[in-house]
Formats: C-alpha cells, structure tokens, sequence
C-alpha cells in the first residue's frame, strides 16, 4: 500500500485558555525502551530560558496533557497537549495516526485542500472544555514517516519528475500537505531545495515549510527492533516538536505585536507607545531566543521557521518603528517646547519693553502711559503676525488638541 512503517502527525492549533487545564501537567510523556521525555528530562536538555517558555517551573506549569487514546474513524488520537502562556493564549497539540489511509490524504484535509475529505475530527471536542479553538482554524503539522524494505512508493509518477528523489518528494508532500492536484511542482525547480533539507544523520532528514514540518526515514525501518526509529518517534514528538511549538508561540507574539503597533500609530498617544515598548522588551526577554539547546537539531528547526516567516525581520521592523516613532515623537516635542518659548517671549518682551520705558520716563501722565501701553499691544500683534509667531502657534493649538 503506502510503504510506510511507522508514521504519527501532530496538529497544532491556536487557542485560547480561560482558565488554567485541569488535565495532568508536564508535556505527553514518552516512552521508548529505557528512554522517557518527562518535563525533567526534557528541561536538562534545552536551556533554562527555552525550558521556562516550554514547561514553565514547579509553582507555576504551563504545559498539560491528556494522554487518553481515542479513536475517531480511521483515526487514532494519541494523546492532546496544552501550553498555555501567563496571557492566556496558547496552543493545543494533537498527536494522532491514520490506521488505514494514508498520512497525506489526512494532512490534505487538515489544510482543507480542494476535494479533500472533510476534517476527521473537531479540535474543540478533543480538548474537553480545556481551552477554546476558533472554528475553522488551520492547524500547523509536524510529520514522522518511515517505510519498510519495500521503500517508499513514488508521489509524482510523471516522467518529467523522474529527478526528483522519492524523499524529496515525500519530505514536500507531508511539509506542504499538498499532492499532484493541489500543486503540481515546476519540474525545473524542484522543491525542497537542498539547502532546505535539514540532514539529520544518514538514518533521516527533515525539512520545515509555512504550514509544516516534516521528518522521514531515509533506511528501511526493523519495527520494533530496529535500533533508532523507535528513539526518532519520541524526539519528533517531544524535543523537536517542542522548538516548533516556541516558533509558533514567536510567531503569535509578533502578530499581537504587530497589531499594537498600528493601533499605538493610529492612536499617536506616547503613552500607548510606552506600553508597546515594555510588551516588545516583554518579549525579547522571554520569547525570543534562536539558540534553545547546546544540541544543533532543535536551534536549526527553530531557525527554519524562523525564515520561513520571515520572524527575524518582523521583530527588526517593529524595532525600527518603535525607533522612528520615538524619534518623531521627541522631534514633536522639541517643536512644541520652542513654540512655547516662541510665543512666550512674543508676549513679554513687548511688555517688558513698555514697563521699562514708563519706568525711565517717570511719568504719571495717563495720556503717556495709555500711548505706550497701544503701541506695546500694536508690537505684540505685529509680532504674532510673523511667520515664525504664526507657526509656534499651529504648533501649540496641535499639541493642545491631541
């Protein structure tokens, strides 16, 4: 049939936590011969900064999970996974295989791919109460496929792909979740490129795209002897799904960051701008990172993500607006205390002139003081008429009607 030996996705939504799960906490633990990817053991593995973001401390958890297998048609949920952040928002993981049809065909209704079969299963029924999944949602899904001695069939059957490798094309469908109908591939730019496969070890590869990742064996799989894909599985479905999932969560913050932006620039408050500037430090200190591990595989998964939608340059061009606004917002400033001193020294000086004179002349009579007092309020409006009078008082009637 399809080839494969073994084979799990996990879906990834959004969602919305209202009040913290009350599923068991820590991350889906699994099992592989003496091997178990508990919080602990996963927290040694990435740094404490990753591993706060990913299963939060003791006192305070942000990873639950409901390790209930069911079975919906021809699929089985292998379990449901919860990371919520302190905000409230967060993301639920779906970790389930088909038992007959193949993987693809469940990736292309979950993408909801034109005359694909109708989504399997409702997300919002899978999480008990636990969290709320706007309807309609797209999931992101992480793939692992291995074949047996049969190797894997080929996707693209026509002659005109006969260059590109059954891996290649494997890594492609399951990452984009798309098949020959949804997308038939320019045959002189095969896609994945090979400085996007991400060269695992000689045993598999991995390749991470907008909407999916995806991990294949490249040897024939020994099942439940077989020396490494047994291993494989847990760390697609732990270590690695875990640097995706921080990618997501990147990804969610500078959406929401994004946002602000332009309503703080719509809004032209500096106070607005004050709160946006503490959320983007907020973010850097906690969110953003790019080395999670001292282990290459999960930073270079990150980092594809990361390119894939473009997260570096979204994060410098918030920075750069932030840092353009400050900038106008000081050059406004600036503008508004010379227009004031503009307009105050118009006011006085002219009274001043007046007050001096009268005090030189030493004079009680009302005719002279009633002179001089017309002729400082003349100066006074043929100075309010210049130019420069003119503008610090635009100036001032704009800052005053902010």
């Amino acid at each position: 049939m399809t080839g494969l030996a073994r084979h799990c996705l996990i879906a990834v939504y959004p969602a919305h936590f209202p009040t913290t799960p009350t599923w068991a906490e820590g991350p889906l633990v699994l099992r592989h011969r003496s091997m178990s990817s508990t919080a602990a053991a996963r927290s040694d593995y990435y740094r404490a900064k990753a591993a706060r973001i990913l299963y939060g401390t003791p006192g305070a958890p942000r990873r639950w999970h409901d390790a209930a297998r069911k079975r919906i048609g021809d699929i089985e949920i292998l379990g449901v996974e919860a990371l919520r952040m302190d905000e409230g928002h967060g993301l639920i993981a779906v970790h389930l295989r088909c038992l007959h049809s193949t993987p693809i065909e469940l990736l292309r209704s979950l993408a909801g791919r034109r005359d694909a079969a109708p989504m399997p299963f409702d997300p919002q029924t899978l999480v008990d109460g636990q969290a709320k999944v706007e309807p309609g949602t797209r999931p992101y899904t992480v793939s692992f496929a291995t074949h047996g001695k049969g190797g894997l069939p080929r996707l693209y059957r026509s002659v005109r792909y006969r260059r590109w490798p059954v891996a290649g094309q494997w890594l492609w469908s399951l990452a984009s979740r798309t098949s020959l109908a949804d997308y038939p591939p320019d045959p002189k730019n095969l896609e994945p490129a090979d400085s996007d496969i991400i060269r695992l070890s000689v045993d598999w590869q991995a390749i991470v795209l907008r909407d999916g990742t995806a991990v294949i064996g490249l040897r024939p799989d020994q099942g439940h002897q077989d020396p490494f894909f047994g291993y494989a599985a847990v760390y697609v479905r732990s270590i690695y799904l875990d640097a995706v999932l921080l990618g997501l969560l990147q990804d969610q913050a500078l959406t929401a960051l994004e946002e602000r932006m332009m309503a703080a620039l719509d809004s032209s408050m500096a106070a607005t701008m004050a709160a946006l500037e503490r959320d983007v430090s907020s973010f850097r200190h906690q969110l953003w990172a790019q080395h999670l591990t001292p282990h290459g595989v999960p930073n270079r998964l990150l980092s594809a993500y990361q390119r894939e939608h473009a997260l570096r340059e979204r994060f410098d061009q918030v920075l750069t607006e932030i840092s353009d606004f400050n900038r106008l917002a000081r050059d406004d400033e600036n503008r508004s205390v010379n227009a004031t001193v503009v307009v105050f020294t118009l006011l006085t000086v002219p009274v001043g002139i007046a007050l001096a004179l009268l005090q030189v002349l030493e004079t009680d009579d009302l005719w002279l003081i009633v002179t001089v007092s017309l002729a400082c309020l003349l100066l006074t409006a043929l100075l309010l008429r210049t130019r420069s009078a003119r503008l610090a008082i635009r100036a001032l009637r704009r800052r005053l009607t902010q």
